[in-house]
C-alpha cells in the first residue's frame, strides 16, 4: 500500500502531541501516544466517533466507514473527514483534538470497569464469574466485602458438586496469586477455616 496519502496525513497532523501512524487492517492507525483517535485507507482519513459528538460528524456529511466482512458490510463507528474540513486546517486540528480527548476518556472509563470485574482476577474464569453473580457477588468490590468462604458456601448451595478446588481458587484470586502456588498446609488451612465457618452457620441456625 502507498504511503503517500498516510503522510499527508502526518503533514496535516504535526501540530498534534506524540502523532504516530501504524499499518493497521490494510492501512493505517493514526495515534497519539497509544491512542488510536483514526484510521487512514488507501485515500481517505476517518476520525474515531462517539456518542457525544457523533452528530456533529453526520451533520457536516462525514460518512462511516465501511468494511466488507465476507458477504455482509459492516459500518464502524469511524467518519470520513471531508475536502472542506481538509481545507480548514484550524478547525481539523479542533476536531482531531476534540475526538483524542474523548477516545482518552472513554479507554480510561473502560479500563476501570475492567478493573471491576472478578474475571480479570487471578485464577478466575467466565463461568465461575457468572456462578458468583448468580449468588449476588457481582464485582470485584462485592467479592471483597462477601469474602472467598462465604462466596463458596454461597455457590456451593446453589451448585452443590461444585469442588473444593473452587475454595482454592477464591481464597487465591483475592489474595492476588496463582492458585498453584498454595502449598498442601495452606490448603487444609483452608479447608479447616472453611469447616469452622459451616459450623459457626450451625450454630447461629441453633440458636435461632
Amino acid at each position: 500500500m502507498c504511503s503517500t496519502f498516510a503522510n499527508r496525513i502526518l503533514t496535516e497532523l504535526s501540530d498534534v502531541k506524540d502523532i504516530s501512524i501504524k499499518t493497521f487492517f490494510g492501512g493505517f492507525s493514526v495515534n497519539s501516544k497509544d491512542i488510536m483517535f483514526g484510521w487512514i485507507t488507501q485515500k481517505d482519513f476517518y476520525l474515531r466517533g462517539h456518542p457525544d459528538y457523533r452528530s456533529i460528524f453526520i451533520d457536516l456529511g462525514m460518512q462511516p466507514l465501511s468494511i466488507t466482512m465476507g458477504m455482509s458490510t459492516k459500518l464502524l463507528d469511524y467518519y470520513k473527514v471531508g475536502d472542506v474540513l481538509f481545507n480548514d486546517h484550524k478547525k481539523l486540528l479542533a476536531m482531531v483534538t476534540m475526538v483524542i480527548e474523548y477516545t482518552k476518556k472513554e479507554q480510561y472509563e473502560k479500563g476501570k470497569l475492567k478493573e471491576k470485574r472478578i474475571k480479570e482476577m487471578p485464577n478466575m474464569t467466565l463461568s465461575l464469574e457468572r456462578l458468583l453473580c448468580s449468588v449476588g457477588i457481582k464485582d470485584v468490590e462485592s467479592f471483597q466485602e462477601e469474602g472467598y468462604l462465604s462466596a463458596y458456601y454461597k455457590i456451593k448451595q446453589k451448585k452443590a458438586a461444585i469442588s473444593i478446588n473452587i475454595l482454592f481458587v477464591l481464597y487465591s484470586s483475592l489474595k492476588r496469586f496463582h492458585v498453584a502456588t498454595l502449598s498442601k498446609e495452606t490448603k487444609k488451612a483452608i479447608e479447616l477455616e472453611y469447616q469452622c465457618f459451616l459450623n459457626q452457620i450451625d450454630s447461629n441456625l441453633n440458636e435461632k
